[in-house]
This record gives C-alpha cells, sequence and structure tokens, in this order.
C-alpha cells in the first residue's frame, strides 16, 4: 500500500488515460518511434502556445480591471500548473506507448522472424 495513493485511485486513473491515448495513437497509425515523438513536440508546442494565449488574455484583464490582480495571479498559476502537468503526463504516456506498444512490437517481429 502507498501512502501517497492509499486506494490506487490516482494509479488507476492514469492507466485509463494511459489506454484512452493508447487506443487514439493506434487508431491514428503512430507506428514509429519518430512518429510518437512528433507527437510529444507537436503537443507540447501546442499547449505552450495555450498558455501564452490564455496568459495574454489574463494580462489584457488585468490591465482593463487592476483591482482583480489577486484573482487573475491566482487563475494564471493555475492555468500554468495544469498546462505543466498536461504536458508531463502526455510525454509519459506517448513514452510509455513506445517503451510498451513500438520497442515491444519490434521485440516481437524479430522473434518471429528468427523462428
Amino acid at each position: 500500500m502507498k501512502l501517497n495513493d492509499p486506494f490506487g485511485r490516482m494509479e488507476k486513473r492514469h492507466q485509463a488515460n494511459y489506454e484512452m491515448m493508447r487506443d487514439a495513437m493506434l487508431r491514428g497509425s503512430i507506428g514509429t518511434v519518430e512518429a510518437a515523438q512528433d507527437i510529444i513536440k507537436k503537443s507540447k508546442n501546442r499547449s505552450l502556445k495555450f498558455l501564452s494565449v490564455a496568459l495574454a488574455v489574463l494580462l489584457l484583464i488585468l490591465c482593463l480591471f487592476p483591482n482583480l490582480m489577486p484573482a487573475l495571479v491566482c487563475l494564471a498559476v493555475i492555468v500554468t500548473l495544469w498546462i505543466v502537468n498536461s504536458i508531463i503526463s502526455g510525454k509519459r504516456y506517448v513514452e510509455r506507448y513506445i517503451n510498451e506498444e513500438l520497442h515491444g512490437r519490434t521485440k516481437e517481429q524479430d522473434h518471429s522472424t528468427q523462428g
């Protein structure tokens, strides 16, 4: 039993999220390591663009309503943490996909051609 996840809820959630991402990658015919790494790059760039737009909008609102600064700073921190967490989780899931699915398939193909 883990102290930070005693009932395994987070592990189950991560497993379910990984399986959804894996199924999407398989449906999208992502079958090479290079294509999977390209997905990591594209999703990171997309997330950083979203973050910059969101922070620009919050900055604009701050200019219009300076008395909302505490709430907007809190919102900016929450949005930033959310984006960073999603980038890290997405990268972890794609790397797991590469290790389990793509490298696993390569090893299986090597064994089937040898035997």
